[in-house]
């Protein structure tokens, strides 16, 4: 049984689907038509839909507030590569690697045998010979020059 966030997360990529790339929601709304808390909605929000993610989301608070979650698009492949390379920050989990490994295989722009070697290349398991507090550092680093290596492939 999927977890609550990962249900919102898919009512709200199905609307953004819906509507060609973007949807626009009252969270108070949303959160009583899915019977769920709105901090829910907004934790769903902010962790799965970051620009790091590809998602653009606007936010207006007050008794009309709205969320206007956008797909951001990106005219070729490599230019997305490397705006996930600018985006990733000095110091990357593996669950963050994850997460953006993982939208890499939402949007095929990348073999899937070759996310799986990025994956296992960037675990905890992999990178367990250099001390915590460098791990993530370092793990950031490798990301990036994947993610720059494989844009360069695909500009050619």
């Amino acid at each position: 049984m999927s977890s609550l966030t990962d249900m919102i997360e898919k009512v709200i990529l199905d609307l953004i689907e819906e509507q060609d790339g973007s949807c626009e929601l009252s969270r108070n709304a949303f959160a009583s038509e899915l019977q769920v808390a709105p901090s829910q909605i907004t934790y769903v929000i902010t962790t799965r839909f970051s620009h790091r993610q590809g998602y653009m989301v606007e936010s207006r608070r007050g008794g009309s507030g709205y969320v206007r979650i956008t797909r951001v698009p990106y005219s070729e492949e490599a230019e997305y590569l490397m705006h996930l390379a600018r985006s990733v920050s000095d110091q990357l989990s593996q669950h963050e690697a994850n997460v953006m490994i993982n939208q890499l295989m939402e949007l095929e722009l990348v073999p899937r045998k070759m996310l799986l070697l990025m994956k296992a290349s960037l675990s905890d398991a992999s990178l367990r010979q250099i001390s915590l507090p460098m791990r993530s550092r370092v793990r950031s680093d490798l990301f990036r020059q994947m993610l720059t290596g494989l844009a360069a492939q695909k500009e050619e």
